[in-house]
């Protein structure tokens, strides 16, 4: 009796062992590593930051491109599917793909298929410009839409940033000097706009003067 209870227990334990989950699943720091590796490879004008591992390994079929690609047929392989949310870093914000399909064929990363876009700013938001930068920003513009030259910006009141839905944006009271068909002109307590997607501010047009 004793040696069958002891059997049974054996078995059930390499059972356990060998189970897919158990045996096939990724760690995160390897998921992270070689999502990282794809995406250098895929996509190198982005930078993914860090990867989180959102499920254990998941018996799932992928197709074989490459031998579709060679032969024109359909095979399917045999895969490891992880789910995982990657963030891919973008100035002060981060591009969130949750769950992200990433698929593994014998402990090699064969595919990653992007999940949902989530776009959040990072802790902090946008830090503003100085008010010299935001003078300097709005100087092209203001001669462009004034057909003016020699345009020399001053800032009387600056705001806060704040989220605007995909942009920060930062509201200003100037007053601009400027010579238009050769005679001096003024404007005073204009209003203006610059907003960032979470890289360099940038003047908003139809918010300006």
């Amino acid at each position: 009796m004793k040696t069958f209870t002891v059997s049974v227990l054996s078995s059930t334990l390499l059972l356990f062992l060998l189970s897919p989950a158990q045996a096939k699943s990724p760690q995160e720091r390897r998921v992270d590593r070689d999502v990282k590796k794809y995406w250098k490879k895929h996509w190198p004008e982005q930078q993914v930051e860090h990867v989180t591992m959102k499920t254990e390994c998941e018996k799932a079929e992928m197709e074989d491109e490459a031998y579709k690609k060679k032969t024109g047929k359909s095979r399917k392989l045999k895969a490891c599917l992880v789910k995982a949310d990657v963030f891919v870093a973008h100035g002060y914000r981060y591009f969130i793909y949750r769950d992200t399909f990433v698929y593994y064929v014998k402990r090699r990363l064969r595919s990653v298929q992007l999940g949902e876009l989530d776009k959040r700013w990072k802790e902090g938001g946008v830090p503003a410009p100085t008010q010299d930068d935001a003078a300097a920003l709005l100087k092209t513009l203001a001669t462009e839409k004034f057909n003016a030259s020699e345009v020399q910006i001053s800032v009387r009141e600056m705001g806060h940033p704040r989220p605007h839905g995909d942009f920060y944006r930062i509201s200003l009271i100037l007053d601009l000097e400027f010579v238009k068909e050769g005679k001096p002109e003024k404007r005073e307590k204009v209003f203006a706009t610059l907003q960032s997607d979470g890289t360099d501010w940038k003047p908003a047009p139809e918010l300006c003067f």
